[in-house]
């Protein structure tokens, strides 16, 4: 008796969990999620529509898998507006990890491995965003970025409410901050006017809890405390 799409998905499960990475960047309502062993309804229901359009693709007589090469282009496009990897992810509902793999795809080439069809057309669906500013174009330094996302840090202003106010996720905020030696000149802009805006005003007037702008600060100091005492 053939099982059905739910039930091989739960008897491939001790296999998938194995295969596992220890550091995989998957979330929860991702088809993947379901993949790697989670029972979450929200993934196994994700993992039964990536079945089902792999099953209409295939009886449509589509290929499931194509070449990256224009999904990547559009990785790409996304990326020199404004988005990170991270946002891309987003999106579309797929690892960071699959959408850095994709943003590395060689422009030429026939040997690079071919994508998901579900995968390309979730990249190829997400919109350009409507905030660069095309007079800004180009890298920038990260060093004033990423002092003024500090002062706003010891000032009590959580990185999600940033994000959110710059329209970027909240772990590109923590990047540009502690890591990311350059970055877009339009976002470096961006958080220039947030800062100017922002720095002399009470959080808690803008909705923030008492306990978020504390553990915002606190954080602040932390890695100030860290930072000063790295040698030289």
């Amino acid at each position: 008796m053939p099982l059905t799409g739910e039930q091989s998905a739960s008897v491939a499960v001790p296999a998938a969990r194995r295969r596992r990475p220890r550091r995989s960047s998957v979330r929860h309502g991702q088809a993947s999620c379901a993949d790697y062993g989670c029972t979450r309804a929200e993934c196994r229901h994700a993992a039964l529509r990536a079945r089902r359009r792999r099953d209409q693709d295939r009886a449509r007589g589509l290929s499931t898998r194509v070449p990256p090469h224009a999904a990547a282009r559009w990785a790409v496009r996304l990326r020199e507006h404004g988005m990170s990897a991270q946002d891309i992810a987003d999106r579309a509902g797929l690892s960071v990890t699959l959408i850095r793999r994709v943003l590395r795809t060689p422009t030429q080439g026939t040997t690079v491995r071919n994508i998901a069809r579900t995968t390309a057309d979730a990249i190829l669906g997400i919109p350009l965003p409507h905030r660069r500013t095309p007079d800004a174009p180009g890298l920038t330094d990260s060093a004033e970025a990423s002092r003024l996302l500090a002062d706003l840090a010891r000032a009590g202003w959580p990185a999600t409410t940033l994000a959110l106010r710059l329209g970027v996720n909240a772990r590109t905020i923590a990047e540009v901050r502690d890591r990311r030696p350059r970055l877009h000149l339009d976002l470096a802009l961006r958080i220039r006017r947030l800062h100017r805006d922002l720095i002399g005003r009470d959080p808690a007037s803008y909705g923030i809890h008492p306990a978020d702008s504390a553990r915002s600060r606190a954080a602040a100091d932390r890695r100030t405390t860290a930072t000063a005492a790295l040698p030289g």
